[in-house]
């Protein structure tokens, strides 16, 4: 009795479900459902969203904040340096006539004393005191300083160029990951259309053939196809969810627990001429790549500027004491305080000889990568022109498919209807059917997919012009009407 309640007992402890640690607990699955509803976002929230949330904005944005800072330290380098220093120490007086060369490597380790030389040494300390103020100040560079001022700003113009095309390839990114979601989500509204009227079929074949009036084969004919009518379905609802993970992606979110706001985008646009082709070195690509290059011509001038003399202004004010006893002016407070004062005023002038080699190599890196840069922006420019005549023929041709698709859709609903009237009365078989269902389903898809075309073709055309403002007029334009109807 005794094994038997043991084996019962083990046996329950295996079947329990084991978790990572202390007391094994069944969870309920209401623990992993989400916290926070489920939101439905529109196209201008969610790139709203994606330009305040997006990691890369924020991290473009403190290097702008890093390279302002370095403007402002640029401009300090016209103050003086003022140095204040205060020195009190106990040493011995033991002093000889000695010279410590400069070459030695201990030189700074042996500290500087004065005084006449002693006939005898002693170990008794002696209090001294040294109150220096020094004053150095770069009276003439041959504009060395404003040469890195103009560094410096045009390293700061840099990274404003760079964060500005950054939240237009995060806004664009964004709008097409929405675009390929509300594709997703059409795809998913036409299968599940499809296989309501497989099923309305499948009830209406049944009923026929129980009446005698068709052949048991049709309705196991519809049952496959209503089988795989479920099957697109839940393959549409896998893409849907899987877009919407990638665009809680490009909006900066760790959850994917989202939904959009589709209706605006799957009608057409309000029509909007072309116009005339833009300059596109305003675009942010465009001034990012003229920032760089300018960036390395400002590096050039620093470099020739470097190989320039410089004049200071140097100036100090010290007063030294000393408790020694030897001193022929007697000791204040013991040689705490300061008891004889000096000043020195003068001008240094210093000329970088030999740094003409090592700034022409580096002059002549600068150059190199000035026509780098140079060659970078040819090459974005050819880019940017391809984009743009390639966005504006992809207008072109969506609008031209977007104005036939409805004529599709019409279409395939009426040979919808007529193919079940025609097999109501034998005059038709259920392939025929089924067929006439999944062309409407085809019909409607590619429909909402033409006009989300459309809308993408324009996206893609503000991109290559640099400018997403008259997008997202359209876009609040037909969030608007959607919103009012």
């Amino acid at each position: 009795m005794l094994v038997t309640m043991l084996t019962s007992g083990l046996l329950n402890t295996l079947a329990a479900p084991a978790f990572a640690a202390g007391r094994e607990v069944e969870v309920p699955d209401l623990q992993f459902q989400s916290a926070q509803p489920t939101k439905a976002m529109s196209l201008r929230e969610s790139v709203d969203l994606a330009l305040r949330n997006y990691p890369s904005i924020r991290q473009k944005f403190f290097k702008l904040r890093a390279a302002k800072a370095n403007v402002s330290l640029a401009k300090m380098q016209y103050l003086p340096n003022l140095n204040v220093d205060t020195q009190v120490s106990a040493v011995t007086g033991n002093r000889i006539a000695s010279v410590v060369m400069n070459n030695v490597s201990g030189f700074d380790t042996v500290p500087v004393d004065s005084g006449p030389p002693v006939s005898s040494t002693s170990l008794k300390p002696i209090c001294n005191n040294l109150q220096g103020l020094n004053l150095n100040w770069l009276l003439v560079d041959f504009g060395l300083r404003k040469a890195n001022d103009k560094f410096a700003d045009a390293d700061a113009r840099t990274a404003r160029a760079d964060e500005r095309l950054t939240e237009l390839d995060v806004a664009f990114a964004t709008a097409e990951a929405f675009f390929h979601a509300a594709a997703a989500k059409q795809i998913i509204l036409a299968r599940i259309a499809e296989l309501e009227h497989m099923e309305a079929a499948k009830l209406r074949v049944k009923t026929l053939v129980a009446e005698g009036l068709r052949p048991g084969a049709d309705a196991a004919d519809l049952d496959f196809e209503v089988a795989k009518a479920r099957i697109d379905v839940i393959k549409a609802e896998k893409d849907f969810r899987l877009s919407l993970v990638d665009l809680a992606e490009k909006m900066g979110l760790t959850t994917h627990d989202i939904d959009i706001v589709s209706d605006p985008v799957v009608r057409g646009p309000t029509t909007i001429a072309l116009g005339t082709p833009v300059d596109l070195t305003s675009h942010p690509l465009a001034r990012f790549k003229l920032a760089e290059m300018d960036r390395w011509r400002a590096k050039r001038v620093v470099l020739d500027k470097a190989y320039r003399p410089h004049l200071w202004l140097n100036s100090s004010l010290w007063g030294r004491g000393s408790g020694d006893p030897v001193n022929p002016i007697k000791s204040v407070a013991g040689g705490f305080l300061p008891q004889v004062f000096n000043y020195m005023v003068g001008v240094s002038f210093s000329f970088p000889i030999l740094e003409y080699f090592p700034l022409k190599a580096q002059k002549s890196m600068a150059r190199s990568n000035e026509l780098a840069a140079r060659a970078d922006f040819d090459v974005a420019m050819l880019l940017l022109e391809k984009k743009d005549a390639s966005s504006r023929i992809m207008l072109e041709q969506a609008r031209k498919v977007a104005d036939e698709t409805p004529k599709l859709v019409d279409a395939a609903r009426v040979r919808e209807i007529n193919v079940v009237k025609r097999y109501s009365v034998g005059l038709t078989n259920v392939v025929a059917l089924a067929l006439a269902e999944e062309n409407l389903a085809k019909a409607n898809v590619e429909n909402a997919v033409a006009q989300i075309e459309v809308w993408r073709a324009i996206l893609a055309l503000g991109y290559a012009q640099g400018d997403l403002q008259n997008f997202f007029k359209l876009v609040d334009i037909a969030e608007g009407e959607t919103r009012s109807q």
